[in-house]
């Protein structure tokens, strides 16, 4: 068959590019009001549409879902007690922005499940919405009294193994009163939740998706040396509240920053951007951000040495200059995404210089399946399109619009990731350029300025591809 990857066919001509930060910017997408759910959102207590009729306050628990507080996230009612989330037992309603969602008495007498789903659920820790799946469970109690029930990665643990929250509190040598509380609300007064807070955030990076997946034992040796780690920044005087601690291909632990949309654009940050559409790419080239002071942000565009000035404001996940808006959809230290208001565009924007290259090894691809996104378009009007990429030890199977490429034989070269294509067709060679745990961004090594991204999360992936073409039109 003819593979449909404009950048693989024939000589690789995909668009990846830059707007960098100009003045093209993109208004914040609308997103389900979790603070005052709609009627779609459903009775709490039956998970059936509500009929206008309040179930009375002493019928009702509070469920309260932290890592940060996770709004925007499903709830299951696990009756069945199969630690999975069936379609019967899934709640129309949804957790706010304080991570809460009313439930009935009845309800919380089963094991309770909350599931974040990548690109929907949003972590009140960062800016943006998750890059992964991710489930928390938390026992049936009979002993309901106090109104509100905590879900979180340290619940998640106990259950899955099998103990309580005391002997876990004993085991991983943590104070029960914070990692059974809100100890993101108790860092103001207990000196022990900002650590435990960390640990948490840390914790759920290394979750599978479902909590069938989980190895309760790994995970606890997993809290516990992270819980090391973290001590070891607490003596040498680090503040925790930013810090996530996580693992690379190669499972060494490493500590990387957090950033809601202000603190990414903090006075003294800088950045480095580009766009990811290859006319604007070329046009503009990388960009290097620096807050120079409080709401002003100093570019220079490295193609021509330019500097420019401006005055910029932050609007939720939204970055406003000039007017318009360019409105974060996902943001880590490495790899942020942005999606400029008028332009039909997407813009990587990183912490690490964009010019020099990441390390990538065959773990990072081996047995795993992404979703690769990249521009077909030959202008500025983005043409996005994604490929699903199912490797094996020494193959990969490249599926796009539900027709697949016989097997083909890939390797690290070096630095890049080679798949190698029949006689006649153009191989594939890519170099990284930014990556984290759900993206990895490239840029062929023979084309210049073109820009792809793999995508762990279908999810995740499918979002992306939806806005970067929604943005065009």
């Amino acid at each position: 068959m003819q593979f449909k990857l404009s950048l693989v066919a024939a000589s690789l001509l995909a668009t990846l590019t830059l707007t960098g930060c100009n003045d093209d910017s993109s208004s914040t997408p609308t997103t389900p009001d979790v603070e005052n759910p709609s009627p779609e959102t459903g009775n709490p207590d039956t998970g059936k549409p509500d009929t206008g009729n309040p179930t009375p306050d002493n019928n009702v628990i509070t469920i309260k879902a932290i890592d940060g507080y996770l709004a925007n996230a499903e709830i299951c009612i696990d009756r069945n007690n199969n630690n999975a989330c069936d379609t019967d037992e899934k709640l129309t309603v949804k957790t706010d922005k304080n991570g809460e969602a009313k439930i009935s008495k009845e309800d919380a007498k089963f094991n309770i499940i909350v599931s974040a789903k990548a690109s929907v659920t949003s972590d009140s820790d960062k800016s943006g919405k998750l890059g992964n799946d991710f489930q928390y469970i938390v026992s049936a109690s009979d002993n309901i009294e106090n109104k509100i029930i905590s879900v979180t990665p340290f619940t998640t643990m106990a259950h899955t193994k099998d103990i309580t929250l005391e002997a876990l509190a004993s085991e991983l040598d943590l104070p029960l009163n914070t990692i059974a509380g809100d100890y993101v609300a108790q860092k103001e007064s207990d000196d022990n939740a900002q650590k435990v807070h960390a640990i948490a955030r840390s914790i759920t990076t290394t979750l599978p998706t479902t909590i069938a997946s989980i190895d309760a034992d790994k995970l606890v040796k997993t809290t516990t040396d992270i819980s090391k780690i973290l001590d070891e920044k607490i003596n040498n005087k680090e503040d925790l509240n930013n810090i996530n601690i996580e693992f690379d291909e190669k499972g060494q632990a490493v500590s990387k920053e957090i950033y809601t949309t202000a603190s990414y654009f903090a006075a003294g940050e800088e950045m480095w951007a580009v766009s990811l559409n290859k006319a604007f790419a070329t046009q503009e080239g990388i960009d290097h951000a620096k807050v120079i002071s409080a709401n002003t942000l100093e570019m220079t565009r490295y193609n021509t040495d330019k500097t420019s000035t401006g005055e910029f404001t932050i609007n939720g996940d939204a970055f406003v200059s000039d007017g318009e808006a360019d409105t974060f959809i996902y943001m880590t230290h490495d790899v942020s995404l942005a999606v400029p208001q008028n332009d039909g565009d997407l813009i990587l924007w990183s912490k690490k210089d964009l010019r020099n290259k990441e390390a990538v090894y065959a773990e990072t691809f081996a047995n795993k399946t992404f979703f690769y996104i990249s521009d077909d378009s030959k202008n500025y009007n983005p043409d996005p399109m994604m490929a699903k990429m199912t490797f094996t030890n020494n193959t990969v199977i490249i599926t796009e619009e539900g027709e697949s490429m016989e097997p083909l034989s890939w390797k690290i070269n070096g630095e890049n990731l080679f798949i190698d294509f029949p006689e006649g067709e153009n191989d594939m060679s890519f170099k990284f350029i930014a990556k984290d745990r759900n993206l990895l961004i490239t840029e062929d090594s023979t084309v210049k300025n073109m820009f792809g991204m793999f995508v762990a999360n279908e999810g995740l992936a499918k979002d992306l591809l939806k806005k970067w073409k929604t943005s065009s039109n």
